[in-house]
């Protein structure tokens, strides 16, 4: 899991996402403590909010964040702050939600609040959709890959499908192939981000 430093005006927030990360599995860790691998959880009720930590924060180099906000425009703000990946949910957040945010950021991911996504005024360049697959995937290869995002390894996946441990390894290389990726974890990271997976 990831290791996460909170930061919040109010420390009753900052303890409640704490325990919420920590009850999750994630090492949550004091804001001296963190380091460029750190993800970052900010409770930024506004865009001042949010410039004044950023400005603060991320002086040194770009890190994950997940942000917390109400505001219709932090996506935007959020796209152009140079982070690797980030997520932008409701205040009112649960540990599940809290949860799969901090993974997908750490991933390198782009997550969004549908309430927030759709209030958005513009929709950032980096989440523009991509150019189509010159050759779609099959229902088998979606199979594989929605296994592969699991983290099976091949001969789990050959077990999973019922198919030999080299079937799947050639579906494995098929799809990477067709999405032009370069291993597997990159050809979950690209699936994700043309939403043919949920993570």
């Amino acid at each position: 899991m990831a290791t996460v430093t909170v930061l919040a005006v109010l420390p009753s927030v900052r303890l409640g996402l704490a325990d919420m990360l920590a009850s999750h599995g994630h090492t949550v860790v004091p804001e001296e403590e963190s380091s460029d691998g750190t993800i970052w959880v900010l409770d930024a009720p506004s865009a001042p909010a949010l410039d004044a930590l950023m400005a603060q924060r991320y002086s040194d180099s770009p890190r994950a964040a997940v942000i917390l906000s109400d505001e219709p425009g932090m996506p935007n703000q959020l796209a152009r702050a140079g982070l690797r990946g980030w997520a932008c949910l409701a205040r009112d957040v649960d540990g599940d939600q809290l949860d799969l945010a901090v993974r997908s950021a750490e991933a390198g991911l782009v997550l969004l609040d549908l309430p927030i996504a759709s209030t958005s005024l513009a929709v950032p360049a980096s989440l523009a959709a991509p150019a189509p697959l010159t050759e779609p995937l099959t229902a088998r290869e979606l199979q594989v890959l929605q296994l592969v995002a699991q983290g099976l390894p091949n001969k789990g996946i050959a077990r999973r499908l019922g198919i030999s441990e080299n079937t799947a390894k050639f579906h494995v290389a098929s799809l990477c192939g067709k999405l032009g990726a370069s291993s597997r974890t990159e050809a979950v990271t690209i699936a994700a981000r043309r939403g043919l997976i949920l993570l």
